[in-house]
């Protein structure tokens, strides 16, 4: 899968990078051809749309942006939607959550942490976008037209402005109930990663990453949580879903396969045949709530 961080620093014609440490500020308009890219990001994104529409997709929810809207995701793979005729220009920033817990500490006193709701479990958050944040965000579009970037210390500043302005928000009691949930988490637990993306067909190192573990600790952990290996973790999990999908929903089998991280059609039906008895086609036939569905 394409790692997002990684790719937009390594194409700086397409997409405008500002960076202060790990700090990334970016601006571009999206050159996506496919209808539906996957992608998996390390770090947590911030996405604000100047114009145009784009439409992310995780754990069957779907999270359209339109202009002036914007989105917190946090670290996690996703699948993106493009629209016909409607191109996306947007600015995005990229933070860990070190920084996220290093603006939350700085200015807990102003921040209105009374009576706040449950952490989102959802890895996408929507943000109320105000007039402050609005404007925020056109202000820093002039920068990347500028042949002299501005330093990192005036990014960073940017950086915890934004942030703050976000926490500020009452609408976004449920970003701030997130924040205020991972203060003293100094990593995201193995069982949140596995959970938000077994049904993205990422590596090993890919899932290690978005967990801030090498790959070494990552599968300790793994097996001392799980008492297995991730590979076998996996295709069990997988299983599990695809058979609920098959028994709940109307899609195809491809689109099932595409749904949870199968890559290969005749890999899937042999050990789905081999876990239940029957290929998916034929449970699908004798499961009778999907034929009365139909």
């Amino acid at each position: 899968m394409i790692n997002k961080y990684d790719f937009t620093l390594s194409d700086p014609d397409t997409f405008k990078v500002f960076s202060a440490k790990d700090l990334i500020f970016l601006y571009w308009i999206c050159p996506q051809v496919d209808k539906h890219l996957k992608l998996f990001n390390h770090y947590n994104e911030l996405v604000f749309t100047l114009t145009g529409k784009k439409t992310m997709h995780h754990n069957g929810k779907a999270y359209p942006v339109t202009d002036d809207t914007s989105l917190f995701i946090k670290k996690t793979a996703y699948t993106t939607e493009k629209h016909e005729m409607v191109g996306w220009e947007t600015l995005a920033f990229f933070f860990q959550d070190a920084f996220l817990r290093q603006v939350y500490n700085e200015y807990r006193q102003y921040l209105p942490l009374k009576n706040l709701p449950l952490p989102p479990k959802e890895m996408f958050i929507p943000i109320k976008v105000n007039e402050t944040m609005k404007a925020f965000c056109y202000s820093i579009v002039p920068y990347f037209k500028q042949k002299v970037p501005p330093s990192e210390s005036l990014l960073e500043l940017k950086f915890k402005e934004i942030i703050f302005v976000i926490l500020s928000e009452p609408e976004n009691a449920g970003l701030l109930s997130f924040v205020n949930s991972i203060v003293d988490q100094q990593k995201t637990p193995i069982w949140e990663v596995m959970e938000a993306n077994y049904m993205f067909n990422l590596t090993i190192d890919e899932y290690a990453r978005i967990a801030g573990r090498s790959t070494a600790s990552f599968k300790r952990e793994f097996n001392e949580h799980y008492g297995t290996s991730p590979g076998k973790w996996l295709t069990n999990r997988r299983l599990e879903r695809t058979k609920l999908l098959l028994e709940t929903s109307k899609k195809t089998i491809g689109e099932i396969i595409y749904d949870t991280g199968f890559e290969n059609i005749s890999h899937f039906s042999r050990i789905f045949k081999e876990n239940y008895g029957l290929s998916p086609l034929q449970y699908r036939q004798n499961n009778p709530v999907v034929s009365m569905a139909q």
